[in-house]
């Protein structure tokens, strides 16, 4: 289940990218804030193995930071937590102003596995600090501005692009970065259980040894507006198709001091 909402992420995060470094930046952002609010019908094959959720209920303090607190949480549903129970929880914290990571928390609880990370990114000194189990582990370079897999899906709706354009960014997942990159393919017209959208389909590509190089393709449906709003997501890997349908949406407001 973690598996495919990473995917999600990871292929969200696929926009353009601010290579200057520059932390005092002010990103312009009318799209996104508290309020948002995103419900996903997950399907294995054709089967519903849960749902995943997406909000942002306010807005927190980082360090002296004001942030967006972002939270999603995937849980599958009674039938498949005879297979294999899952109750993920992800929270990033997005800085109002610049829109990129202050703080990253994942606390994953999948059949017997468990997993508990925090990050913490100190911009100004270009590092990420990881804490696992509420002991520090390590510091890692991050460059300017860098988005975690949660935080990039938030700052790439307040983006323009068309298709044939070819997208990048920078994304550090807990303590390695990676250079994402994304086709912008076309435009199509899609139905799900929120309604019927007119979309623009993008399709990322990995130019690292990432962990999902060989996994298969993954094609995602954003709104062709102003929001772009995650309406559908197909994702094929070795053991079948994933898909993420939207099942309800609610646009917040931006924050303003």
């Amino acid at each position: 289940m973690f598996l495919f909402f990473l995917l999600l992420t990871l292929f969200l995060s696929t926009a353009d990218a601010d290579e200057s470094g520059d932390i005092t930046r002010v990103w312009e952002n009318e799209i996104f804030g508290v309020g948002d609010y995103f419900e996903f019908s997950i399907d294995y094959k054709f089967i519903n193995a849960g749902t995943a959720v997406m909000s942002i209920d306010t807005v927190t303090d980082v360090s002296g930071f004001l942030c967006y607190q972002m939270i999603s949480r995937v849980s599958s549903n009674k039938t498949f937590d005879i297979i294999f129970k899952v109750r993920d929880y992800i929270e990033t914290d997005i800085d109002v102003k610049g829109i990129f990571t202050r703080k990253f928390v994942k606390k994953l609880n999948e059949g017997h596995y468990k997993d508990d990370k925090v990050v913490y990114y100190e911009h100004e000194q270009g590092k990420a600090h990881l804490v696992s189990k509420g002991r520090y582990k390590k510091s890692t370079s991050i460059p300017g501005c860098v988005q975690d897999i949660l935080s990039a899906l938030f700052y790439v709706r307040t983006l323009d692009f068309n298709p044939g354009d070819t997208l990048s960014i920078n994304l550090h997942d807990i303590d390695k970065n990676y250079p994402l990159k994304v086709k912008v393919r076309r435009r199509e017209n899609v139905e799900v259980p929120a309604g019927k959208f007119d979309c623009i389909v993008l399709e990322p590509f990995l130019e690292s040894e990432g962990m999902f190089k060989s996994e298969g393709s993954i094609n995602l449906w954003l709104t062709d507006d102003k929001y772009k709003i995650p309406v559908l997501m197909k994702t094929s890997i070795l053991i079948g198709t994933i898909d993420a349908r939207l099942q309800k949406y609610r646009l917040g407001k931006p924050y303003r001091e």
